[in-house]
């Protein structure tokens, strides 16, 4: 082989080379799904519940994140905790009677308000999902908790972007 024809040959290798190279990036390009449940800042339930979701004023830090769920059965919306994630930790015994509001967020989208809800409130259910705190709680485990609907309304625990995320994290157990 003359000295021309290795040159072409080492060229063409090296555009191949790139080539490939440039095509793997996109495939490696990984879509990560993110979900947490963020406390409602300085306001009750009700007053949550009056204002628009995107205008609801959100604690910094998220107090769920999907890292603390371990499951999440999408038939019952009952989710179980990862081991040493306490929620009562978490709301620190403080659930007022009328609720602890929390939004819930995935990949940094509001899909919808909720509250945290102590089972000896005497105070009417609102219209928007519930999580009983302590005392009430799914299935007969001591982790696992139940979002129940709200009343008169549709449902957002059934929110496409929630079912890809968690299917995405592998979270679901049906």
């Amino acid at each position: 082989m003359n000295l021309s024809k290795i040159k072409l040959y080492i060229i063409l290798h090296i555009i191949l080379l790139l080539f490939v190279a440039c095509n793997q990036v996109d495939k490696e390009k990984v879509v990560e799904e993110d979900i947490s449940i963020y406390f409602v800042k300085d306001l009750s339930t009700t007053e949550a519940m009056g204002k628009n979701l995107d205008d609801l004023p959100l604690e910094n830090m998220p107090m769920l994140t999907d890292k603390n769920i371990k499951t999440y059965n999408w038939i019952r919306h009952e989710f179980t905790l990862s081991d040493g994630f306490s929620l009562e930790e978490e709301l620190e015994g403080n659930v007022p009677l009328n609720g602890k509001p929390f939004v819930v967020v995935v990949n940094h989208r509001r899909i919808y308000l909720g509250a945290f809800w102590s089972p000896f409130s005497s105070l009417h259910i609102p219209e928007i999902p519930v999580i009983y705190t302590l005392w009430q709680k799914g299935s007969n485990s001591k982790h696992s908790y139940k979002i129940v609907i709200g009343k008169n309304q549709e449902d957002p625990r059934s929110n496409e972007d929630i079912f890809k995320a968690l299917k995405g994290l592998g979270k679901l157990t049906n």
